[in-house]
């Protein structure tokens, strides 16, 4: 795996590649106050499997420009598109997790010829939020004193073990680095304003099985509950959906291997006999 600086529209971000020139790209979009490197335990296998994988800090994440972009869903999508035709890629397999579950069924629904398939992991956009659960999340990432932090971070978790003091000051030193306050002040003002008005639920369901989709569920999850994401599924029958028991937020961290595998499947077409301990799929 590699990683580099690039422009991609006139912002600065970094991305993690790994990979056959030659294999089918496949891109990683992480989700809120997040960024490439929490797919660093995929990266590589799904690269060994033969895809081109790429992992890019969306704008106002991780190493990316922050503070002076439009953060809005349309944007960010806006930004994966003009990032395919960086990377000099036509077609993708696009695979993103909560917030970057919605980016990625953003960019099928309008582009659905730029995506081989789509795969989204607790992904948000696929119901309105509250105004309450925006307040929340305003107020909660409002403070970013190390305990809370932690208590963001074991939220996403099962197993807590994933929650390291290493893991905890990095995410703390990323989202409180020059414009990362700002940025994630204005994606929370669009949560409240116009966020209901880009959800991709009714999009994905008139592309029918011109969409090649996966849902992705952790059975434990707190941000998106998982009844959430089996009522998604009976909105979307042309959809697969694989769920993970005793599994939070962060399948393919928790779980990576599996998930990893379980993506592979789907891809690959044998999703129907896959069997392993704590998976479902429907």
């Amino acid at each position: 795996m590699i990683m580099y600086p690039m422009d991609v529209g006139g912002v600065l971000t970094r991305v993690l590649e790994a990979g056959d020139e030659a294999g089918t790209p496949m891109i990683l979009v992480h989700g809120l106050t997040s960024r490439a490197d929490r797919w660093r335990s995929n990266i590589d296998m799904l690269a060994a499997a033969g895809y081109h994988v790429f992992a890019p800090d969306l704008p106002g994440h991780g190493f990316a420009d922050k503070g002076k972009e439009n953060h809005s869903v349309p944007a960010y999508r806006d930004f994966i598109l003009n990032f395919l035709d960086a990377i000099g890629v036509d077609r993708a397999v696009l695979i993103g997790t909560s917030l970057g579950g919605h980016i990625v069924g953003a960019v099928t629904c309008r582009r659905p010829e730029r995506a081989v398939a789509t795969v989204m992991i607790g992904s948000l956009g696929l119901h309105p939020v509250s105004a309450e659960r925006v307040e929340r999340i305003r107020h909660g990432f409002a403070d970013m004193r190390p305990e809370a932090v932690r208590a963001r971070l074991l939220t996403v978790f099962s197993d807590p073990g994933f929650v390291t003091d290493a893991l905890v000051r990095e995410d703390l030193l990323i989202n409180t680095s020059p414009g990362a306050s700002e940025s994630l002040a204005q994606f929370t003002a669009y949560m409240a304003t116009r966020f209901n008005g880009d959800l991709v639920a009714d999009g994905l369901a008139a592309l029918g099985k011109q969409a090649k989709l996966l849902l992705v569920w952790g059975e434990e999850d707190q941000s998106v509950p998982v009844e959430l994401g089996r009522a998604a599924h009976a909105r979307l029958p042309h959809a697969r959906m694989v769920t993970f028991a005793r599994t939070s937020h962060t399948p393919y961290m928790e779980r990576a291997d599996l998930f990893n595998r379980v993506v592979l499947a789907f891809l690959g077409g044998t999703l129907a006999s896959f069997a392993a301990p704590g998976v479902t799929c429907q």
